[in-house]
């Protein structure tokens, strides 16, 4: 065990932190006190966390499946719809939504099972699948795509590293392919217009295409130093629909500019590479956590930015550490928690 801290990584998330709350702020004063809040919350369970080793994590990982499954399923009898998506349980004081433990449970789920196991034998890969197709098929019927996909994404994230063929990819392509197909016809008609408006925004600019229209406004002006904090015509005089949540990177890019937004950038891949440098540890079941955290970081980092641009269709999926939300914020900052355990506890 060490105690060292790694200050690439410890100065990354907070540096990351710095710039969420900065944007928030600029956006809404209210929120931005939340999330300060939320962010001693979940730092302070990252530290916690970061004190727990390996053979415990082992341990909690099928009750916190089992919490996630009986949580999303619930959600559909105790939640009340807002926007059309069962997402979340209003405690009162504030919302939890289950699909974030979910993609927790997800991660020690698969990375756990692959630690005996190779993902170069199908049935392994079948089984491993069909451990997180419950939470996912749960997750999808809220509905929430963003975040379906990203279940999907830790599995192949961390069945690539467990040794997943290249055969195997085709096949699962091919698969994939034929699922979306047929679940298209099961998406609500809000959802499927979500995706003829990401091929031609303009069809409806005042309607579906309104929000990635604006997105692409927000990020365009702010040229190369952006227009200043609380500058931002597009976010702050509410132009920019979820401006501190889902399009909090066109909110940045407006703002701070392409050099704030290449800043986020950096400071992303600097986290990932100090994650994957943990890695160096010959401990596998230690590799297979880390590359399903990091596999969780860069699908949802990829499919928001990506939508902020207009290059994949909305979603409605958080940019990990710096949009607005609690339950995202403190699961993210949990998964780093667990990451910094890895770090100490970790031998070669």
């Amino acid at each position: 065990m060490t105690k060292r801290w790694d200050p690439l990584l410890f100065a990354s998330i907070f540096a990351i932190g710095a710039i969420s709350l900065l944007i928030i702020f600029s956006i809404n004063k209210n929120l931005a006190g939340n999330q300060l809040i939320f962010w001693i919350i979940g730092a302070s369970i990252a530290y916690f966390a970061s004190y727990v080793d390996l053979k415990t994590w082992q341990r909690l990982t099928m009750p916190l499946y089992i919490i996630s499954l009986i949580s999303l399923t619930l959600l559909f009898f105790l939640a009340e719809p807002i926007r059309g998506s069962t997402r979340w349980v209003d405690l009162g004081l504030f919302r939890i939504q289950p699909s974030e433990i979910a993609k927790a449970a997800t991660i020690f789920l698969i990375a756990n099972f692959y630690v005996k196991k190779s993902a170069t034998n199908i049935i392994n890969l079948i089984t491993s699948l069909s451990l997180i197709l419950p939470l996912a098929v749960l997750v999808f019927l809220q509905p929430d795509i963003g975040s379906t996909l990203a279940f999907f994404g830790i599995w192949v994230g961390v069945s690539a590293v467990a040794g997943l063929k290249p055969k195997y990819i085709l096949l699962l392509g091919t698969a994939f392919l034929i699922v979306v197909i047929f679940f298209l016809e099961l998406l609500a008609p809000y959802q499927k217009q979500r995706i003829t408006t990401f091929l031609n925004p303009t069809q409806d600019p005042l309607g579906t295409g309104y929000n990635i229209i604006q997105s692409k406004i927000a990020i365009g002006s702010g040229g190369i130093f952006g227009k200043g904090t609380g500058q931002g015509s597009q976010s702050s005089l509410n132009f920019l629909p979820e401006a501190e949540s889902d399009f909090i990177f066109a909110s940045t890019g407006e703002q701070l500019g392409l050099f704030g937004a290449g800043l986020l950038l950096a400071l992303y891949a600097t986290m990932i590479s100090r994650l994957l440098y943990i890695t160096k540890s010959k401990n596998r079941h230690s590799q297979l956590l880390i590359a399903a955290i990091c596999s969780y970081f860069i699908l949802q980092f990829i499919v928001n930015v990506g939508m902020n641009l207009g290059l994949l269709p909305v979603t409605g999926i958080t940019l990990p550490l710096v949009s607005y939300g609690g339950s995202s914020l403190i699961t993210t900052l949990f998964l780093l928690g667990v990451a910094m355990s890895l770090a100490r506890y970790s031998r070669s």
